[in-house]
């Protein structure tokens, strides 16, 4: 049974709230199950639609501080291994709400940032394809099967 301290209930409701706002191609199917946070395709090296944008919005928002290719820095961990470790919920609410890792060392919230909000679900496919999916490191390709899907457009652009 997980037992959420007072404090984690703003982190849970704004990351339930982002996932309203995630576009209507999360609801896609990849395959014959509908698309679901932490689905992800890898075929030689080469990626869904949704885990690439994982990777444009990891790239753009998350990579200064946790590194590249999530692999963690000297500033801020592994985002592959909190994806593994901690789930879907717990990784939406730590983007969402931010976190104190310890004394002056602060993840920010991503909150106020709908750009980020929308694309938790892509960012967290990318972390785990990266890590248990074997996604090499570097900018992945599109599997080109699944190229039109990314071409018709998603609605999702940079706010």
């Amino acid at each position: 049974m997980m037992v959420f301290q007072r404090t984690y209930w703003p982190a849970l409701a704004v990351a339930l709230l982002g996932l309203l706002l995630v576009p209507a191609t999360a609801a896609q199917e990849l395959g014959e199950a509908p698309y679901r946070p932490g689905d992800y395709v890898v075929e030689d090296g080469k990626v869904d639609p949704n885990t690439y944008e994982g990777y444009i919005v990891y790239t753009r928002a998350c990579m200064a501080c946790h590194g590249p290719d999530g692999l963690g820095s000297s500033f801020a961990p592994s985002l592959i291994r909190a994806a593994e470790r901690r789930g879907w919920a717990d990784f939406a609410g730590t983007v969402a709400a931010g976190r104190e890792v310890q004394p002056g060392q602060v993840m920010p919230s991503f909150a106020d940032d709908p750009y980020v909000m929308r694309n938790i679900p892509y960012i967290f496919s990318y972390m785990l394809a990266r890590g248990e999916g074997g996604l090499g490191r570097g900018r992945p390709q599109i599997i080109e099967s699944m190229q039109d899907e990314a071409e018709s457009g998603d609605g999702n652009q940079d706010d």
